[in-house]
Order: C-alpha cells, then structure tokens, then sequence
C-alpha cells in the first residue's frame, strides 16, 4: 500500500478487501492501527481506483476491530467532510455513509458510541456550513443516522430539531428536500412533546410564502 506503483497499490488493497470478507480474519491491536491508518491514508490516495476501493474496505473493517479504530475512522471521516478538496470531502462521505450501514445493529453500544460521536459535527455542519455541497452530505448522513440508530440518539433530537427546521426555508430546494427527509426520519422516533413542537411550527408556517407552504405541507403528509 506504501509503493509507488498505483497497480501495486490496488491490488494491495484488493487483497484486504478479500481477507476482510472472511469471518475467520482475526486481527491484533498493532495489525488494527496499522490498517485503518493505511486505509484513512489511502483515502487521499492520487488514483481514484485506489481511493474507492480504501473506502469499500471501511464497510467489513467496521466489524472487525475495536470501538477506539471505529471511533478512528469516523473522526477523520468528518474531518475530511470539511476539508477544502473537494474530492476528499466527496470519498469521505462516502465512507460515512459506508460505516453508518454496516454498523452491526445488533452492537448496541458501539452503534449508539459512534452515532453519537458522529451527530454533533453533523449538526453543526448542516446549521453552519456555508458550502451548500458539504451541507448537503451532512444531510444526507443525518437522514442515514436516524433511520437506523434514531432511537439511540434521544439525547439529541432537539439538537437536531434546531439544526433541521431552518433548512426548511432555504433557497435552495435540495435543500428542502433533504431536511423534509431527515425530519420525517426524527419524528418516527422522537417523544411526543418534540412531535407537537414541530407540527405547531409546520401548522404555523403554512400562511408563508408558495414555496413554504408547499415544502411544509410535504413535511406534514410525512
């Protein structure tokens, strides 16, 4: 994976991802580390061939290793959601997503650990970003995160609430779109009482504007 060669680089990797695969791989805390900082390492890897393939070998690792290289592999995914290349922001997305569906779901501990560690930036992202490409991921990783793991991350649904509702009115329709899924992913799992806060603001909001009022009544019939 450290050779100059792309070729050699590929079917390094290729080799993992086969390995990977089987239940008979066992791995030590030294061989742990070593593969998830090659494979982050490989992420920014100059062929696309050999990045694509990094970010497949994500999904079985998940499985494989500790919660400390999950937790690893999330943090630098989201640092690299932010980053200024668009490229790498685009693979680590693609690797969030990856590790958010073959999250074992039957891990409770690790799936609520990692969720959570994942949703704060998520929610800052989509609240604050200003690159509508990165708010858009985030978006769509939220909406992966709470129509899997939403009852795990009770503690914050309101935080997500704030974050949502404002992206209802956006400028763009993208936008809209993806908060209206998100949020109908949140009220399948939030409590009543956050339920109703978010139909008194729809119900509310519906003597806006045309484009308002139409994102809202597709929120509603969620």
């Amino acid at each position: 994976m450290l050779s100059t060669d792309k070729d050699f680089r590929f079917m390094a990797t290729n080799d993992l991802m086969t390995e990977l695969q089987k239940d008979s791989i066992k791995l030590d805390d030294d061989s742990e580390k070593k593969v998830v900082k090659m494979l982050l390492r490989l992420l920014e890897d100059q062929n696309g061939e050999v990045q694509n393939l990094a970010v497949k070998c994500l999904g079985p690792l998940v499985a494989k290793v500790k919660e400390v290289q999950v937790e690893t592999i999330v943090d630098t995914l989201c640092t690299n959601m932010m980053s200024d290349k668009e490229q790498l922001r685009d693979i680590s997305s693609i690797g969030l997503k990856t590790v958010i569906v073959e999250l074992p779901p039957s891990a409770t501990t690790l799936a609520a650990g990692i969720s959570r560690r994942i949703t704060g930036r998520l929610t800052n992202a989509v609240a604050k970003q200003e690159d509508v490409s990165v708010q858009l991921e985030a978006l769509d990783i939220l909406a992966d995160l709470l129509s899997r793991f939403g009852t795990l991350l009770v503690s914050f649904h309101q935080a997500i609430q704030t974050s949502l509702l404002p992206q209802l009115v956006s400028k763009r329709l993208a936008v809209r779109k993806r908060s209206i899924m998100a949020i109908g992913y949140l009220v399948s799992c939030c409590n009543s009482v956050l339920f109703e806060d978010i139909m008194h603001y729809l119900l509310k909001g519906l003597d806006g504007n045309k484009d308002t009022t139409r994102t809202y009544i597709q929120l509603v019939t969620e």
